[in-house]
């Protein structure tokens, strides 16, 4: 369970998990025009309403709001003028969300809510889902709203229910209208227990303590980021506006959360129901992990990525390497072994060709330089050979002095995006040295006007063609270039950039305006808020083997 709050207190979404569509939402967003979904400018407009600040929602009317945290870096609190004051969470292991509000408080409910599947507005479509039949339904029962759709086979509930100085407003989702209206009564009538255990719970959390940054990423890849899905977890893009699982951006989830909290039980659970999730739940069309998944394991977008297949195979070997816990090794390590030795199959003179780049971008030089660092990785931490790998990859990849982004029959593309992380981590992996003249010439150019990436401004930066603008993903390569090199300063100007750019409720969005700094592309984008922290907790993002 996770959704959004608006600044008035009002919900804006609630989404959980489904077993035939993945997600679906409790929202006040309106329907996406389907005949849009290839229309990037109407799919950005739309994401953009999403976070929009003045976007309406459904709850009570407290007033004007006056003042906003997040307690823990996870519970939102909203101060009004009139003296009320609201707390929003969503116990674990409950279908629902609730807010306790204390003070007077009108009881009555405004806006409008609808029940629908996640929208899954992407900006390179790659796989369409089959429109959702709708068959809607909704009314009152003994106090309580609910909406049921059984085509969807889902139902919602929100029930109002006194609390300590004031009302608790619980929303819940279950099978059909009964099972939804119990859970949103068990917990609007619980409202004032389950917030005391909550807040306790949080306060004794291993990483209560650490810098705001760090709390904010395990509390978004916890609350919001991480779906129980059946015992295994799916870890999502985000959790409003792309609800669906990339191995990419959830291994460095994973991983920020093992560098984090390595002895929580929550986290192990996490990760380890990640990984469960990889090698059980997801759907693999003829074997590979595809492009995108929906969270509870069916393919969304079925492309061929190399890095995908990789990220799931090294998170493996790295949570036997950080818990020393080599059960999941036992169980999955053979499905991961498989994976190398088809991949190596696949290979065309030692390489390993990719039908789309980790920007989720069509390649038309199909062998991709960071993929194959990310390969060679991989390869080393399952105790392979990679130095004839490595040798190969600096032979091919090493054009015009620098390492080529991609070649192929045509030629070498020289170009760096900011989801190539692999190759800013090359010294910091030990792929080669930080003073390498082929190296530092590469990521020389890359923040350079030189590469088409690059986007000058006030606030210029390291971004992608898929989203012209720079990304906190550069900023983050800029943090590990710089540390790899001893550029302190640069270090210092990419952490102070970060600053410039984290939205009002302390996460990176994918890509800024280099003029003002405001969110250009998706306000809520788990990967960068986990790499932060990553970098944060740990000089770089290193180490290797499993252990053998």
């Amino acid at each position: 369970m996770a959704g959004t709050l608006g600044a008035d207190g009002r919900w804006l979404t609630l989404g959980v998990a489904h077993p035939a569509h993945g997600r679906v939402v409790l929202t006040s967003a309106p329907r996406f025009d389907e005949t849009r979904r290839r229309d990037q400018s109407e799919v950005r407009r739309y994401r953009a309403a999403l976070a929009a600040r003045d976007r309406a929602g459904y709850g009570l009317d407290a007033g004007e709001a006056q003042g906003h945290e997040l307690l823990e870096a996870a519970l939102p609190r909203i101060r009004f003028g009139s003296g009320a004051e609201l707390t929003a969470f969503a116990p674990a292991g409950r279908r629902g969300a609730v807010q306790v509000i204390s003070g007077r408080v009108d009881p009555r409910l405004v806006g409008g809510l609808r029940l629908a599947r996640a929208a899954y507005t992407q900006l390179t479509e790659g796989g369409p889902l089959r429109p959702a039949r709708e068959a809607r339904k909704e009314g009152e029962l003994e106090g309580a709203r609910w909406i049921e759709d059984r085509d969807l086979g889902v139902a919602a509930a929100l029930v109002i229910a006194p609390a300590r100085g004031g009302i608790a407003l619980a929303a819940a989702f279950g099978r059909d209208r009964v099972d939804a209206i119990a859970e949103a009564r068990s917990l609007a009538g619980s409202a004032d227990v389950l917030l005391q255990r909550e807040l306790a719970a949080r306060a004794t959390v291993p990483w209560a303590a650490t810098t705001g940054p760090v709390q904010r990423a395990v509390a978004y890849a916890l609350d919001c980021a991480s779906c129980d899905v059946d015992g295994a977890v799916a870890i999502l893009a985000d959790h409003e506006i792309l609800p669906l699982v990339w191995t990419r951006d959830a291994y460095y989830v994973a991983r920020m959360l093992l560098a984090v909290a390595l002895g929580d039980a929550r986290v192990r659970s996490t990760v380890g129901g990640f990984l469960r999730w990889c090698f059980e739940r997801a759907e693999r069309p003829d074997g590979w992990w595809p492009r995108s998944s929906l969270a509870t394991g069916p393919a969304k977008d079925r492309a061929f990525q190399l890095d995908q297949q990789l990220y799931p195979p090294l998170l493996l070997a790295e949570h036997t390497r950080l818990t020393g816990d080599r059960s999941l090794l036992a169980r999955y390590g053979p499905q991961a072994e498989t994976v190398l030795d088809r991949l190596l199959g696949r290979a065309d003179g030692g390489l390993v060709a990719t039908t789309e780049t980790p920007a989720d971008d069509q390649l038309a030089e199909p062998f991709h330089f960071s993929s194959h660092l990310l390969l060679w990785r991989t390869l080393v931490a399952y105790g392979r050979d990679g130095d004839g790998l490595r040798a190969l990859i600096r032979d091919r990849f090493t054009r015009d002095g620098r390492f080529a982004y991609a070649i192929g029959p045509s030629g070498a593309r020289h170009y760096h995006d900011a989801n190539d992380i692999p190759t800013a981590l090359a010294p910091a992996w030990g792929f080669c040295r930080a003073d390498d003249p082929v190296w530092l010439a590469t990521v020389d150019r890359a923040w350079s006007e030189r590469n088409p990436a690059y986007f000058a401004g006030p606030l210029g930066g390291l971004g992608s063609l898929h989203t012209r603008h720079p990304w906190p993903l550069g900023d983050l390569q800029r943090v590990i270039v710089a540390r790899a090199t001893g550029d302190a300063g640069a270090e210092r100007n990419a952490w102070q950039r970060l600053v410039q750019v984290e939205t009002w409720d302390g996460v990176l969005p994918e890509a800024y305006d280099e003029h003002t700094g405001e969110v250009a592309s998706r306000h809520w984008f788990a990967w960068p808020v986990a790499l932060r922290a990553l970098l944060l907790q740990e000089p770089a993002a290193r180490g290797s083997g499993v252990g053998r």
